[in-house]
């Protein structure tokens, strides 16, 4: 797996739109401000998670983003697969996306590919938003200390 810059930019995002939850709309600057993520960019990304559901927006002086369901209700592994697509580091041993290699029943790198693809995707998919907002605010507890 590599995380592009797009998959990044969309974790951390969604990690600050976590922070920010039930508390108010938040506006592309402000998101783009506190994630040094380029406004432009962060649009097209934010368009991208309202459209696979994980965004709502308001129109208007007062409008923004939020979250469309509980920071709690989302894992990384599916931001991540949403921007990126599968998380195995080779197609072989993809489970959205496996394509055939003439070498599968013989080679023994795919069983190390598939360990690595099942290692990433159980800390991703039991890694929620609402985790990683609460160990931004400790982090930032800590170092305010």
């Amino acid at each position: 797996m590599k995380l592009s810059t797009r998959g990044e930019y969309a974790t951390r995002a969604i990690l600050e739109l976590s922070l920010h939850y039930k508390n108010s709309l938040l506006h592309i600057r402000d998101i783009s401000k506190a994630q040094d993520i380029p406004s432009r960019f962060l649009e097209q990304i934010l368009l991208s998670l309202k459209r696979n559901g994980y965004l709502r927006s308001k129109k208007g002086p007062n409008g923004g983003y939020y979250l469309a369901k509980p920071p709690a209700e989302i894992n990384v592994a599916e931001v991540i697969r949403v921007m990126d697509g599968p998380l195995a580091p080779i197609d072989c041993v993809s489970v959205t996306a496996h394509e055939f290699c003439p070498r599968e029943s013989f080679c023994g790198l795919k069983s190390l590919w598939k360990e690595v693809r099942d290692n990433i995707a159980e800390i991703l998919e039991n890694t929620t938003f609402k985790d990683l907002a609460e160990r931004t605010k400790n982090a930032k507890k800590e170092r305010g200390r």
